[in-house]
């Protein structure tokens, strides 16, 4: 009788660890959620955006979950239920002003609902302006030397006859200063203020005498 005793308590303790095991379980299952990530590019580029990262931050901006590339992500992420916000990016930091590193990002916010799929679009678009100088054929012809310093909020840049005449700017309004140097050494010195450039991505700016 002692031996069938020991036996049902056996039972009875396996049982109720198998129970507790299986709710954790369930539990743990409800406290999750899964969010599948969908990508696009509103701009002309030629990377793919298999290589940008992704960073997933909750409501508090902490970093949850983060991937190098958005090919090393699985197809469907588990997060826990709760509001986040999804950032995909070529690169970590975007440059103040570039000639060749422009930065592409795009960001959203969504929901992970318990035990339940959540599809999240992110366009990835250029964050620069591309901003394109253009010296008169005149000065190019008839001056010594010719330079435009372009000053963004942060930093500054100088285009000249060595330079790209194409450069990456963060988006704010811009000082030109031009510097024109004549065959007989007469200096010309102008200064243009341009803002309300946010609108839009590309710009050609001329500059003549």
């Amino acid at each position: 009788m002692k031996h069938w005793n020991r036996n049902i308590i056996a039972a009875l303790i396996g049982l109720l660890i198998f129970s507790c095991t299986t709710s954790e379980d369930e539990a743990e299952k409800i406290a999750t959620g899964q969010l599948v990530l969908h990508t696009s590019s509103g701009q002309r580029t030629s990377e793919s955006a298999d290589d940008y990262g992704v960073m997933i931050k909750n409501t508090e901006g902490e970093t949850v979950l983060s991937f190098e590339k958005l090919s090393d992500a699985p197809e469907s992420i588990s997060l826990a239920v709760g509001e986040y916000q999804v950032q995909i990016f070529n690169q970590e930091e975007m440059p103040y002003i570039t000639f060749d590193a422009p930065y592409y990002s795009g960001e959203n916010d969504f929901t992970i609902e318990s035990g339940k799929t959540t599809d999240v679009s992110v366009t990835c678009t250029l964050k620069h302006m591309l901003l394109t100088i253009v010296f008169d054929d005149k000065v190019k012809s008839d001056a010594k030397s010719y330079a435009t310093e372009i000053h963004t909020a942060h930093d500054k840049v100088m285009i000249d006859a060595s330079t790209s005449n194409k450069v990456y700017v963060e988006r704010s309004a811009i000082v030109l200063e031009t510097t024109i140097e004549e065959m007989d050494g007469t200096l010309l010195n102008s200064k243009q203020v341009i803002s309300g450039l946010e609108e839009k991505t590309e710009y050609t700016i001329n500059i003549s005498y």
